[in-house]
């Protein structure tokens, strides 16, 4: 009965029954696998390099942020562009599968972000420099962090039960705090790059 048709003093009209989502285990086997493949295929390049020689402490600066700032530059940019484009679906382009793809674009930019850290570590221990001497890698150090910590509130957004509104505004906030410090991190390593190569 519609509510125009209603018998005054009837009492409410019954509700449909609330449907819960249902977690369909495919789609968790699905979304491990795919999450293994672009891993795989983003963290090669760090899992690729080979060991340090004897002695990389003392500063094989020739074979280290010379040979390496490249692949590290383009996982950061590419992992900057991932998140962002992330935040541009989340944001303003929310279309029926929005979720799924802001999802996948998170993802793939934190790998991304994870194994450049990776390759930047590396280059700077095979160059023979102290770890975490400037700002640059300050940064990106926390920033790596701050964007592992925003992809599991971005996990949990969806599944908890207790506390949700303040998951998804502390996922929000410090989504677009990452992609600041990114862009921010991004810039510094131009400028002591270009320092460091004049030498």
């Amino acid at each position: 009965m519609s509510p125009l048709n209603r018998i005054p003093g009837a009492g409410p009209v019954n509700k449909p029954p609330v449907t819960r989502h249902i977690i369909r285990p495919e789609r968790w086997i699905f979304s491990g696998l795919l999450l293994a493949l672009v891993l795989a295929l983003v963290c090669g390049p760090a899992l690729a390099l080979p060991d340090p020689p004897p002695g990389a402490g003392a500063g094989h600066f020739d074979q280290g942020i010379t040979v390496y700032w490249p692949y590290h530059a383009s996982l950061m940019v590419t992992g900057f562009i991932l998140l962002f484009s992330g935040f541009i679906v989340a944001r303003y382009h929310k279309t029926k599968n929005w979720f799924k793809t802001h999802a996948l674009l998170q993802v793939c930019g934190g790998a991304c972000i994870i194994a450049g850290m990776a390759v930047g570590v590396y280059m700077v221990t095979l160059s023979g420099f102290p770890p975490l001497r400037n700002i640059h890698e300050i940064l990106g150090v926390t920033t790596v962090f701050l964007v592992i910590i925003a992809l599991a509130l971005g996990y949990s957004v969806r599944r908890v039960h207790t506390a949700k509104t303040v998951v998804r505004i502390s996922h929000r906030w410090l989504g677009r705090i990452v992609i600041g410090l990114m862009a921010v991190t991004i810039v510094l390593g131009i400028y002591f790059l270009s320092l460091i190569l004049r030498r």
